[in-house]
């Protein structure tokens, strides 16, 4: 194992990643919007976000740009990527897969808006943010850099803390105590946890 093969498989990762989000993406598009919230403010806060998860480590994937902040390649770090991988883009699919027709990148309502409390939806509120945040434990256990590892974190926490409870108020305006009621018995982050 080396350097080079986490890169090989960060790589890997955000295409597959890309292939999960395109495919879910143009389904979605067919049930159209009928609402949609501070599209500027979605927009900066998303490219912020990407700057950390994917910029960055494009550019330490592809140059030696940032190698004055390399640390050491461990292959049991490596291995423990793999497996986030793996679980990162799971619940990333199964997070698409159970929102269905409903999924937005944006803060967007919906034609036909359901709430989804089912699949994995029944134990975290909204599970694809805790895909992102095995997103960026992935990021520093495949790519040992150090501005690599904390731009993931700073691109969690532009997405996770800037807008969860945007993301909530919108459901609750449009779910009321049905939205409510789910809180109750689920978690935002950890399931049982957080």
């Amino acid at each position: 194992m080396t350097v080079f093969a986490g890169k090989l498989v960060w790589v890997l990762f955000v295409l597959c990643w890309g292939a999960i989000r395109l495919s879910y993406a143009r389904r979605a598009h067919r049930n159209k919007h009928i609402s949609k919230h501070d599209e500027l403010y979605e927009i900066v806060l998303l490219t912020l976000s990407f700057l950390g998860y994917l910029i960055i480590p494009a550019v330490y994937v592809a140059t030696t740009w940032l190698s004055f902040a390399d640390y050491r390649f461990q292959p049991a770090m490596f291995s423990l990527g793999v497996a986030t991988m793996v679980a990162t883009l799971w619940l990333f699919w199964r997070s698409h897969a159970d929102l269905g027709h409903n999924f937005s990148a944006k803060l967007v309502i919906r034609e036909k808006h359901k709430l989804v409390t089912t699949g994995v939806y029944r134990l975290i509120r909204p599970p694809m943010y805790a895909s992102f945040l095995l997103w960026s434990v992935l990021q520093i256990l495949l790519l040992p850099n150090w501005i690599t590892g904390l731009a993931g974190v700073f691109g969690f926490c532009i997405l996770y803390c800037a807008r969860i409870r945007r993301e909530e108020q919108l459901m609750l305006h449009k779910f009321g105590d049905e939205y409510r009621q789910y809180m109750t018995h689920t978690k935002r982050l950890v399931p049982y946890i957080l």
